[in-house]
């Protein structure tokens, strides 16, 4: 039998209380409105609504009150030109009569809304709080209004201005559409950490000492097991066996260390031979994510050999001093470079205090600050052979080793193209005005040709010339030169210059953190904040999400759901009354709630404050605030250095069991599912999909280009926000909303050789390809073959506006008088143009607005033109990408039999989903492989060639050139399938 929809739900206390309630505003806003359309009897599904275009009163009348603030600023602008107003003031007439007819059809719906109070016995404060919305409302339109009229009324220019600037300014205050992203020019969201000449290493204990960076711990004595290390000095003490942020001992790395036979001679030479160093500074991840990952910094492949070795019971700790290593071993070690310098320089960017020694008129050794490790072992006479009785704190470095370098096929060479001829016919499909700077017309299709042929050029040599090739053979990269020995060495590979500091845990200096608040205070302190740091949160599921604040509130979210027997889905609510319910933020990593906000409406804006700080640098930039719609259910994003394979493996599990769950018509399982289970680790496997390949495909590009990049940051949101009405500042109506990403991204790059426009064009390609995941990602997890769903990224829109022949326009400070008048953006993208080419920055972007399902606006790139760092925009501010998930929903609606689970719900809706997910994240996990691993080589000659185009459009022409093929090109790999035998390298 079937079971009627949503009586599961409604049946199962524990799921109605635990989730339904909590979590109704995400599933009527993400489900629901999806499921009506999959309904309609033809099974055709509607065409999407524009968010802010809804045939309902509140978004017209929302939607209004817009229009008469353009028309108001439009009117002020050209009276203060001394121009005439006469179209402004027809229209503005109007739209007054448009606001009255609207006004009758509102009163009626607070009348309907009133009577829903009453006839469900709504708790008092949630009637007054409709009444106070109606009475703010009543106020506002009939001020509005008396203003509209007066400029109607006024007699001369002068009046009519004062009539004009008091409506604007009523408006301005009580705000009607969402607001802007806060955005500061000077600091660019997708931007490099630069290099700190002036930091140099520490060469005496006193400097140490007098950095606060002192021993640690005190003297306290361990209970001992099998392993003697009590005649050790010091090796008793418990810390040495302790967990810490970075020190996790969790069955992984219990596991590892069981396979290694809890043997320190296989653990460091396993460690050595196996985990790449990154030269970067600060503990940023754990031990479990550098094990998953085969990547870290000295700090993190310490914590990784530390905790193998304490999992092992042999106590073990820190080493924190300064060490020479001869320059070309140094260029060797930091991945490949080919200037000392440049080496050097890209350690610095990432935080190490570093400085070269001049030998003969010449870098002979490069000096570091440097993290080892020291372990209690039976050193004398085996050198930990044979591990009875400690007798010798040994020092290892397991981050320290030489690579061998292999540079893959020549994708070009092999394809047969002629980059030359390929960049010539590429800008001859399009039309140039290097005058005023646009260009527009051109042909994608070259470059998506170009790409195939040498994609399947590629293949086919391979299959003829190589077999059973790796990764390496194919697309290139690095390979530790193996050391194997029966014994621990006698000593580190490289001279001590001073042993400075031990630790049983890393200090708080040399911590990474990341900070969250809600809001700021009226000094532009964070209110209440939480730090955290970044090791524990690292790859982490964390969300912020919303519950309801009293048991009043919750039932009138209940309330919402239609009593008794569902039998039409026309029967469920598309659209929530924002006003009467209060809610509460809370921020949960992997569901323990570490912090809670105070109350909020629905429908409000949370102003979501994220705080990095730099192990030995501190905070590099102000506090970031993204402005959250109350209501939204979204990931947090907190990653650096690398994505974990296990998380990624791991949260594919989750989906699978919540989807066996979904499909198991068990209602005590069913009833025991959280939001967590249901969309926390839907958005999570989105953020982990994200970084893992952008860490890939950048790594790549790399090798394509000589560059070397690494993840210092990735902060920001990825999830589900709706959308909402105003009326005069109070939000009136949630509605259905979309995906959206919020990415701002901190990187460590830098060239082989150090040339400083090479660099600048290496950001420029990785920010490029950063904004191209933000609009494939979404389409990888909610768009198939049946379903034609779109999102949106600066870079997609740059691609639609040359596909619609608008032009494209580079605009600097010393043009931007003759092109800004030729650009129709939405008045707050266009301040926010002018505010960052006024602050020295360039900007691309087309001329009138593109449009996606759900999505009307402009795409625009500002850029430092010295530095190559970024801002990578949508219309509203944001630093990323959206997709309406109304239309993208349809085509992962299976056909209507399989809708029937569950009598066709929310939750066989989500099943559906959920299968879907799971199958685009096996692809995913394959491109997260760390160890140089299946980078998706298939990129290889895509990215091979597109590049090379790309340099020789830059040798011809101007940045704009340039910058539209990467963005074009980009466009056009994402979503490549991996090639056949994509091996480890």
């Amino acid at each position: 039998m079937q079971i009627p929809l949503l009586a599961s739900m409604r049946h199962t206390s524990r799921f109605m209380r635990g989730t339904a309630a909590s979590a109704l505003i995400a599933f009527v806003m993400l489900i629901l409105q999806p499921t009506i359309a999959a309904a309609r009897s033809d099974n055709t599904p509607a065409p999407p609504r524009t968010p802010g275009h809804s045939d309902g009163v509140e978004s017209k009348l929302s939607r209004t009150l817009q229009l008469i603030e353009r028309k108001l600023a439009s009117a002020e602008d050209k009276l203060l030109r001394h121009q005439g107003v006469s179209a402004e003031r027809r229209d503005i007439k109007q739209l007054r009569n448009t606001l009255k007819q609207l006004d009758s059809a509102a009163r009626k719906d607070f009348a309907r809304i009133e009577r829903h109070i009453l006839d469900h016995q709504l708790a008092p404060v949630v009637l007054e709080r409709h009444r106070a919305m109606i009475d703010n409302y009543r106020r506002e339109l009939q001020s509005l209004i008396d203003e509209l009229e007066g400029i109607e009324a006024s007699s001369d220019d002068h009046n009519r201005l004062i009539h004009i600037q008091n409506a604007k300014r009523r408006l301005k205050a009580k705000r009607n559409q969402r607001s802007q992203q806060p955005f500061d020019p000077n600091q660019l969201p997708n931007t490099r950490l630069q290099p700190q000449p002036n930091r140099k290493p520490r060469e005496k204990k006193a400097d140490f000492i007098q950095a606060g960076l002192i021993d640690t711990p005190l003297i306290n004595l361990a209970a001992l097991g099998d392993f003697s290390f009590d005649k050790l000095v010091g090796a008793d003490n418990p810390a040495y066996l302790a967990e810490s942020p970075e020190i996790v001992l969790t069955r992984a790395i219990k596991d590892k260390a069981a396979e290694l036979n809890h043997d320190p001679v296989k653990i460091y030479h396993w460690v050595r031979n196996n985990v790449q160093w990154q030269p970067t500074w600060g503990g940023i991840q754990n031990a479990e994510l550098t094990l998953s990952a085969l990547r870290g910094n000295a700090m993190d492949i310490a914590g990784l050999t530390i905790a193998l070795l304490r999992a092992s019971g042999i106590p073990a700790r820190y080493v924190h001093g300064t060490i020479d290593v001869p320059a070309d071993e140094f260029k060797n070690w930091a991945g490949g470079f080919t200037d000392v310098t440049a080496a050097a320089t890209f350690a610095s960017s990432g935080g190490i205090p570093v400085t070269s020694i001049i030998s003969g008129g010449q870098i002979s050794k490069v000096r570091l600050e440097h993290v080892w490790v020291e372990a209690a072992i039976d050193y004398m006479p085996s050198r930990g052979a044979k591990n009875r009785d400690a007798d010798a704190w040994v020092a290892l470095d397991p981050s320290y080793k030489q690579y061998e370098f292999k540079k893959g096929l020549d994708a070009v060479a092999i394809s047969g193209i002629d980059p030359e001829q390929l960049a010539q016919s590429f800008i001859d499909s399009g039309t140039v005005n290097e005058t005023e700077g646009w260009v527009t017309g051109f042909d994608p299709t070259i470059l998506q040709n170009a790409q195939t042929q040498a994609q399947q050029q590629l293949e086919a040599y391979i299959q003829e010339n190589l077999t059973d090739p790796t990764v390496g053979d194919v697309i290139g990269g690095r390979q530790t030169i193996i050391q194997e020995y029966p014994m621990l060495p006698s000593g580190l590979p490289n001279r001590i210059v001073v042993a400075g500091s031990r630790y049983d845990k890393l200090p708080a200096k040399l911590q990474q953190t990341i900070t969250w608040a809600f809001g700021k205070d009226i000094l532009g302190d964070l209110i209440d904040p939480v730090s955290l740091p970044f090791a524990r949160v690292n790859n982490e599921k964390i969300t912020l999400s919303f519950k309801p604040a009293t048991e009043a509130d919750e039932q009138a979210l209940l309330s919402l759901l239609p009593e008794g027997e569902i039998t039409d889905i026309s029967q469920l609510p598309t659209s929530i009354p924002a006003y009467l319910v209060n809610v509460v933020p809370e921020l949960a990593v992997n569901g323990q709630v570490v912090k809670t906000g105070s109350a909020m409406r629905l429908g409000e804006e949370l102003d979501f404050v994220t705080a990095t700080r730099f192990a030995g640098r501190g905070q590099l930039q102000s506090p970031r605030t993204y402005k959250v719609i109350v209501g939204s259910y979204l990931a947090v994003n907190a990653y650096a250095g690398s994505v974990s394979p296990a998380q990624l493996q791991a949260v594919k599990t989750k989906l699978e069991q919540t989807k066996a769950v979904l499909e198991s018509a068990d209602q005590a399982q069913i009833g025991a599912l959280t939001r967590e289970a249901l969309l926390g680790d839907l958005f999570h496997a989105g953020g982990l999909g994200y970084y893992a390949q952008l860490t890939a495909l950048s790594h790549i590009l790399g090798l394509r280009t000589g560059g070397h990049q690494t993840l210092a940051a990735g902060t920001g949101t990825f999830g589900y926000e709706p959308n909402v009405d105003y009326f005069f500042g109070s939000p009136r109506n949630l509605k259905p909303g979309g995906v959206v990403f919020d990415i701002p991204l901190v990187k460590i790059s830098a060239t082989d050789d150090g040339d400083a426009e090479r660099q600048r064009q290496f950001t420029l390609q990785t920010g490029i390809l950063s904004s191209a995941l933000e609009h494939a990602v979404p389409e990888q997890m909610f768009v198939n073959d049946q379903n034609p769903g779109e999102a949106i990224s600066a870079v997609k829109a740059l691609q639609k506006a040359n596909a619609q022949g608008q032009r494209i326009y580079h605009i600097t400070q010393a043009n931007q008088s003759a092109i800004l008048p030729n650009i129709h953006h939405h008045l707050d993208t266009m301040d926010e143009i002018r505010n960052a080419l006024n602050n020295g920055k360039e900007v691309i972007t087309h001329t009138d607005a593109v449009s996606v399902p759900g999505w009307s606006g402009a795409g625009y790139v500002i850029v430092d033109p010295v530095t190559g760092d970024g801002a990578y925009k949508i219309a509203g501010g944001g630093n990323g990408g959206y997709l309406f998930l109304q239309g993208s929903f349809m085509g992962i609606l299976l056909p209507s039999a399989m809708l029937l689970v569950f009598g066709g719900g929310l939750l066989g809706i989500l099943s559906a989903v959920l299968s879907v997910v799971i199958m685009t994240y096996i692809l995913i996990e394959v491109s997260a492989q760390q160890k140089a691993g299946c980078f998706w080589a298939g990129f290889s000659a895509g990215l091979g060639i597109l590049t090379s185009i790309g340099v020789e459009v830059g040798k011809r022409a101007s940045f704009i050139f340039w910058m539209l093929t990467l963005a074009l090109s980009y466009n056009s790999t994402t979503g490549t399938e991996p090639i056949e035998r994509c091996l480890e390298f």
